[in-house]
């Protein structure tokens, strides 16, 4: 014998996954649905104790038939959802009075309560300094000053004597070298 006892008791770890390989119509829908599938072929690919080859594709059969009737539950779930949701939608059962086919402007449109800070709020575009529909502001307009920052964007600032179009300038290495060498020489 090749295998534990325990591993194919009912209670077992693999005991539900042996009932479905052999007896495959004694299995209710809660059986089913509580197997977990990956612990099951994780614990039949690294058992416990060894097993038999046939064993193991006995188990893998009761894998196979355990995960169709996973499919075909959750295939009727969502068939029986579809047709529910089919029969809400439609055509012609619309439940609304006959002068109902529009909604009344105050209903579905909220009152304009404005308050202090959206009263001097000026949605145009170009309000803000926007070009071509996109917004730009700068810098110091959206972010609060802050010294440490400050100083160590000066440590780092761009260096104006540096050329632009310098070919030699392709890799961030070859730039960094330069801009040093450019520092010590200015």
């Amino acid at each position: 014998m090749f295998y534990s006892q325990y591993i194919l008791a009912k209670r077992g770890p693999l005991g539900t996954i042996w009932i479905a390989a052999h007896l495959d119509r004694r299995l209710r829908k809660n059986q089913i649905a509580e197997t977990d599938i990956v612990n099951s072929v994780q614990s039949i690919i690294n058992p416990e104790a060894p097993l038999a080859l046939r064993l193991s594709g006995q188990l893998m059969l009761g894998v196979v038939r355990i995960y169709s009737r996973k499919v075909n539950y959750l295939f009727q779930d969502c068939s029986e959802a579809l047709v529910k949701i089919k029969q809400v939608f439609r055509p012609g059962t619309v439940d609304l009075p006959a002068d109902g086919a529009m909604a009344p402007d105050a209903t579905i449109t909220l009152p304009d309560n404005f308050d202090d800070l959206e009263f001097f709020f000026d949605p145009s575009p170009n309000a803000y300094g926007a070009k071509d529909g996109r917004g730009s502001v700068s810098r110091e307009n959206i972010t609060l000053a802050d010294p440490d920052v400050d100083d160590f964007d000066a440590q780092f600032e761009y260096n104006e004597h540096l050329p632009v179009d310098d070919e030699r300038l392709e890799d961030d290495v070859e730039v960094e070298v330069f801009r040093s060498a450019v520092v010590e020489a200015g």
